[in-house]
């Protein structure tokens, strides 16, 4: 653990999330995390990350998967994301 969290008695984990980029035509592109509703670290995030804003629900399903059939437990996190009217530019990789 760093110096410094522990001096400050902090962890050094990140809440459960997803890193989205939102890209449409018309519309600024979006950079985000989705964080994972009822996970650990939500309250305490080392990064201090976390907004309500940006935290979606994550659903359990038991039917079968939509797109491919299969039968078994599979989750779906929702979340809505808001497009800003602009520019619409994909950035560029920092590893090519």
């Amino acid at each position: 653990m760093g110096t410094l969290l522990k001096a400050q008695d902090r962890h050094p984990y990140r809440p459960a999330h997803v890193h989205v980029l939102a890209h449409k035509p018309g519309f600024k592109t979006l950079i985000n995390q989705t964080y994972v509703d009822e996970t650990d670290y939500l309250t305490s995030d080392v990064q201090f990350g976390v907004t309500k804003a940006l935290i979606g629900t994550l659903e359990k399903h038991s039917a079968p998967h939509p797109t491919d059939g299969e039968v078994g437990e599979w989750f779906s996190l929702t979340h809505t994301l808001t497009l800003e009217p602009g520019e619409s530019r994909l950035p560029i990789p920092p590893i090519k």
